[in-house]
This record gives C-alpha cells, structure tokens and sequence, in this order.
C-alpha cells in the first residue's frame, strides 16, 4: 500500500502505526521529513507480508516537476507486486486545500476512475474534534472533495 497527503498531515505517523515500529522518520511539523519514496515492511503473526510506502510531496504545487515524475516512477517500481491500497491521509487540524483536491484528481488520470475503489482515506488528529465537541461529518461539511463525496456517502 502507498501513501499520499499534504505534508506534516501525518503520512509516515501513519505507516509506522500499520508497520507496529517507527520505520519511517515522522516529525510533527509543516516541514516534513519525507524526501523521497520508501518502502518498509511488516509480516504479521499469520505469516502474511505487509509493504508500506511512504510517499514524499509527489502532488506538491511547490515540487519541481522533475523530482515529482522521478519519485512516481520510483514509487511504482518499489510497488512492482502490485498497489492493494493508497492510504489519502488528512488532518482535520486544517481545511481541505486546492494541492488536496489536485492531488486527488492527479491520481485519477495517474491510474483512472477505478483508484477510488482502493483508496482508504485516514483522518489524524481527531482529539482536536473531540476537544472542540465536533463530529467529522461536521468537518467535512460542504468542503468535501468531490472524489471523496463519492466514496463517503454513495
């Protein structure tokens, strides 16, 4: 499985929760520390493997195109057995942005439609809803990304 989100929305946090162990550095901070594509893994008690990519700014506005085109291409070389889920990974600490919306709709025409059907969409930082008594159906609210309305209520 791979990962995408803005930086700092808690990408590599999030594989290392899948993996069990801090494989991938995270860092609570805008900056991020992710700076190209990873892949570690985890086998389960069954015997079965686990891979996790971890992604840097590949739908950055600010990245070079260059370096973005490089890290797809390594990114679907380190997934060469095959992309079972993309985990999209939001805070709910800041409101959807353009770069979210376009980075959807990048992985759209990167793979087609059907991306949608093994997309998992995570959401961190959840005790900042509850602290200010918010649902997250309240924070995605109208401000939904469309490819996202699709998955939540249909």
């Amino acid at each position: 499985m791979g990962g995408i989100g803005r930086t700092g929305n808690g990408k590599s946090a999030t594989g290392n929760s899948i993996l069990g162990r801090r494989a991938f550095k995270s860092r609570a901070s805008s900056s991020g520390v992710t700076s190209t594509c990873e892949l570690q893994r985890t086998e389960l008690k069954d015997g079965q493997i686990i891979n996790v990519i971890d992604t840097p700014r590949l739908f950055d506005f600010s990245a070079e195109s260059e370096f973005i085109g490089k890290e797809i291409v390594k990114c679907i070389k380190l997934a060469k057995d095959g992309i079972h889920a993309v985990l999209v990974v939001f805070s709910v600490r800041t409101p959807f942005s353009q770069e979210e919306q376009a980075a959807l709709r990048s992985l759209q025409t990167l793979f087609g439609s059907k991306i949608i059907d093994y997309m998992i969409v995570v959401f961190t930082g959840g005790d900042e809803l509850e602290d200010n008594e918010e649902t997250l159906e309240d924070y995605l609210g109208c401000n939904c990304p469309d490819p996202l309305k699709v998955s939540f209520w249909n």
